[in-house]
């Protein structure tokens, strides 16, 4: 087998040192520029993860990974792209948790190993403006906390969002909850508040009006 030039055609993967200028030209075409807020994306993410696993432990964390996620120990469901919900039972075996700038969900199940999760990150992007049309149902302050819980969120935290006191934004989350529209991950004396499916969906017909 020759090139076009007429000279032996090189067999096999390329050498190491070509695949590593590939990627590199790729970088630097196509992620360079977009690569501050892919770092700042991951800083975001790594503070949100942390806090929710200093707050509410493993299941605060796993409990909030996700705007519909559910966590039912052992088993984390994740919502898939169409009808189907993708069961993952952790028995044991540890899960890896990998962010991802570009999207997700994506598992690998990995044979006597850790399955790794792929999760899309929380980039701190402010939430939308979904609490204008809400507010004159819920009133702007409950709406301004619903619409604040699309990044998952300690009391304090989402009192510090909002501008309230921490007694209002745990009033304005009993009545949110008791509505359906948050879940609440209690771990000692820790909480941990995230929409639910419903408040998801609610936030999303609003913001796209």
């Amino acid at each position: 087998m020759v090139s076009p030039t007429g000279e032996p055609a090189q067999r096999g993967p390329p050498p190491a040192g070509s695949r590593a200028n590939d990627l590199r030209r790729y970088f630097r075409s196509s992620l360079a520029d977009l690569w501050p807020r892919v770092r700042a994306g991951a800083g975001a993410d790594r503070a949100l993860r942390s806090e929710a696993l200093l707050r509410g432990g493993v299941d605060g964390l796993l409990a909030t990974l996700g705007t519909c996620w559910r966590w039912e120990p052992p088993v984390l469901h994740i919502p898939w792209p169409g009808p189907a919900t993708v069961d993952v039972p952790l028995c044991g075996q540890g899960l890896v948790l990998v962010p991802s700038y570009f999207g997700g969900p994506a598992l690998m199940y990995r044979p006597r190993e850790s399955t790794v999760l792929i999760y899309p990150m929380h980039t701190g992007d402010s939430p939308g403006d979904g609490s204008d049309a809400l507010g004159p149902l819920l009133g702007r302050t409950r709406a301004a906390v619903l619409a604040s819980l699309q990044y998952p969120a300690t009391t304090t935290a989402l009192a510090d969002r909002v501008g309230v006191s921490l007694p209002s934004a745990s009033q304005h989350t009993a009545v949110l909850r008791n509505a359906g529209l948050i879940t609440t991950t209690r771990t000692g004396g820790a909480v941990l508040h995230a929409l639910s499916p419903l408040g998801a969906r609610l936030l999303g017909d609003t913001a796209g009006r």
